[in-house]
């Protein structure tokens, strides 16, 4: 995975995110949208065959939007770990 800055404004972050599809996108996309400091989080994919998603976040103050990313990527990671050992714990049985 790459990042690319496309834009950066005041309490916003556009962002090229090389080597993802949909399922990253998405999944950060729902977690941001659970983080009361964030106003909008979406993606969109030009073409899938030519062009990586553009990833929007919007803030308010507070917390920036890298620091919004960051947390939203630190919770996702969280979630799997936990999943993982559920898994385990599943496979086990």
């Amino acid at each position: 995975m790459e990042l690319e800055l496309v834009e950066k404004g005041e309490g916003s972050l556009l962002i090229k995110v090389r080597g993802e599809e949909h399922t990253l996108c998405n999944l950060l996309r729902k977690t941001l949208s659970d983080d009361k400091h964030v106003v909008a989080a979406s993606y969109a994919i030009e073409h899938p065959l030519t062009e990586p998603p553009k990833f929007y976040v919007k803030t308010k103050k507070g917390k920036t939007p890298e620091r919004a990313l960051t947390d939203a990527a630190g919770r996702v990671a969280e979630q799997l770990k936990e999943l993982q050992k559920q898994l385990q714990r599943g496979f086990k049985k």
